[in-house]
């Protein structure tokens, strides 16, 4: 079916479906139609290309702290158990979790569970409250983090730097424009690093940011020329 109009019918049409705030977003430098669309193309490139570093951050560190607090506590299903030797918000989480899971499915594990229970979670089990936990676990769960600096706080701080990258490109959020993205994704990677030596070489092995990143959003000029006439 041919679409009348042309690019000016085109970008009617896209800047109603994605919102006129959020396109007009992406036209505050120069308020063309054609950048603005070059840059939501390559924001959403972008975002794509974290996503697998995102996905073995998360799997490395949840694994890797559920299972050293398994180990110190003696209960293999804490989580099942109600984590309680925890916070009553993180309580909360996890009784709020397992409702969850269990209006899905009709039997519940500590495997299952591990992975229901979202990231904010698990970055909030670095907050300053649960600093004896880590005086304990710190060494295994970041055995590749330097020694000078190994502490629950450094932890937290890289963590929460990267859990807001991830908000940020999961939601949709323009990003494009962070002065420190760059910086942002090497700390990802630093993160895990710290936490497994052969996950860091997976997933620098698969990552794609570099490249999209280094294109810019004028590599794909002649891709948004060709869509939207």
């Amino acid at each position: 079916m041919t679409v009348e109009g042309g690019a000016s019918g085109f970008f009617e049409r896209l800047n109603r479906t994605l919102s006129p705030a959020r396109f007009g977003s992406y036209k505050k430098q120069t308020g063309h139609d054609h950048d603005a669309l070059c840059k939501y193309v390559w924001n959403t490139l972008i975002c794509e290309a974290l996503y697998p570093s995102f996905q073995i951050l998360e799997v490395g560190f949840r694994n890797a702290l559920h299972s050293e607090i398994a180990k110190r506590s003696g209960d293999q299903t804490w989580l099942m158990n109600g984590g309680v030797f925890l916070y009553e918000d993180e309580r909360d989480v996890i009784a709020k979790s397992r409702s969850s899971a269990l209006s899905r499915i009709p039997a519940l594990s500590e495997d299952i569970l591990v992975a229901e229970m979202n990231f904010g979670f698990w970055t909030t089990l670095l907050d300053a409250r649960y600093d004896t936990i880590w005086h304990k676990i710190i060494k295994e769960v970041f055995p590749n983090m330097p020694r000078s600096s190994r502490t629950r706080k450094e932890a937290s701080k890289s963590m929460n730097t990267v859990r807001r990258l991830r908000n940020a490109a999961l939601h949709h959020h323009s990003i494009w424009h962070w002065s420190d993205l760059q910086r942002q994704h090497g700390e990802m990677h630093e993160l895990i690093y710290w936490i497994c030596a052969s996950a860091s070489k997976l997933a620098k092995e698969i990552d794609r940011f570099p490249l999209v990143y280094s294109q810019g959003h004028g590599h794909y000029s002649e891709l948004c020329r060709r869509i939207s006439n």
